[in-house]
């Protein structure tokens, strides 16, 4: 059977003395075999991800897997515990209000070690270059925490610790939540094909760089490889994965919707060789853009507004969006009611979680020349 390791990691010291803690859990398969990390929870307001962790460790208390899979279920514990009368402030750093996941590490981009370790392993085969590479970025990491000797920002100290924890992976999976959202996931135009084996309903092709997220960060460092090795002369195929996946809207959990968002998780799993295949015959259809074609929708009026599309609906170009409400319009001897239109046929990913909306929010993000 499969063996479970707990422990606890201190993260943040707070001005009473008492430390926060993330919390790891280890499963270890009876077999060797791949190794997936999965967290959630960076953003404190996003809690789906918790549910389905809670759903995968019932099912891994019963059901043997080959490999292992680290899980951290609240990654981020002073987000989670942010909170401003019933709402969770848990986007962006109170103190800072910088995005709680905008800082990870870019360790290995123009890095001179990595340039020497390619032209090491230029003729090598790629199951040594996989092995030794994830020593290198352990070591790299070492450095990155060590050259900090003036201390590192609350993000940053917390990034570096998930990132070490994380980078002996071959799959990486971060579980965010949006506003108001449907299922959707996050992939690099070089796994555009590959992402196919996570079923999630809509898939949004990023480029291959950095942005400064977790999934990004996982990547970029097989990324940067890959492009040293090109500059030399060589093909070299990157194996790793990494996604950022959306389960729905945030400041919410649902334990039956989690079994849903499992059993995309368990079919990937599967087909990496970690779980067995899965009894459901469930069949997926997977619609996926470009980010390019990626739009969104800002406020030009400010006001009170009604969303009448829904997340995961497809809207036709002229259709209605939302419907807002503004009583300054009628000082203006204008209409207090006003209308949003699709510029373009697409499909709702998201829209803003409260009705209260200043100009300029973000208030619909989309899909258009979807595929």
């Amino acid at each position: 059977m499969n063996t479970f390791n707990k422990y606890k990691i201190p993260v943040q010291g707070l001005p009473s003395g008492d430390d926060l803690y993330i919390r790891v859990i280890d499963v270890e398969g009876p077999e060797k075999g791949p190794k997936c990390y999965i967290q959630a929870s960076m953003h404190g307001a996003e809690h789906q991800g918790n549910a389905v962790l809670y759903q995968l460790l019932n099912y891994l208390e019963s059901n043997d897997i080959k490999g292992s899979i680290r899980i951290i279920p609240t990654a981020n514990p002073l987000a989670i515990n942010t909170k401003m009368g019933p709402y969770t402030f848990g986007r962006f750093n109170a103190g800072t209000g910088d995005n709680w996941n905008r800082s990870y590490y870019n360790f290995t981009e123009n890095n001179e070690k990595v340039h020497l370790f390619a032209k090491q392993h230029l003729n090598s085969s790629e199951s040594i270059i996989n092995v030794e590479y994830k020593k290198l970025m352990e070591d790299l990491l070492v450095d990155q925490i060590t050259e900090s000797k003036y201390g590192s920002s609350q993000n940053g100290h917390l990034h570096l610790i998930l990132q070490q924890l994380a980078i002996n992976a071959d799959y990486v999976l971060d579980l965010h939540t949006a506003g108001v959202a449907t299922r959707y996931l996050y992939a690099p135009e070089y796994l555009a094909e590959r992402s196919s084996a996570l079923p999630f309903p809509f898939h949004l092709i990023i480029g291959d760089k950095f942005g400064g997220s977790m999934d990004e960060a996982a990547f970029i460092t097989w990324v940067n490889l890959r492009n040293i090795f090109s500059d030399l002369g060589r093909v070299f195929n990157i194996d790793f994965e990494s996604y950022t996946l959306e389960l729905g809207g945030e400041e919410r959990i649902s334990i039956e919707e989690a079994s849903k968002d499992l059993e995309y998780i368990l079919k990937y799993l599967s087909h990496k060789g970690l779980t067995r295949n899965s009894e459901t015959k469930s069949e997926y259809k997977i619609i996926k853009c470009n980010k390019k074609d990626y739009k969104s929708y800002f406020a030009k009026q400010a006001g009170l507004y009604d969303f009448i599309a829904k997340p995961g609906q497809l809207i036709k170009k002229g259709d209605l969006l939302a419907i807002g409400i503004n009583f300054e319009n009628y000082f203006l001897e204008e209409s207090i009611k006003y209308e949003v239109l699709a510029n373009e046929d697409c499909i709702v990913l998201t829209h803003y979680p409260s009705s209260s909306v200043m100009q300029g929010t973000e208030i619909y993000q989309v899909m258009e020349q979807f595929y």
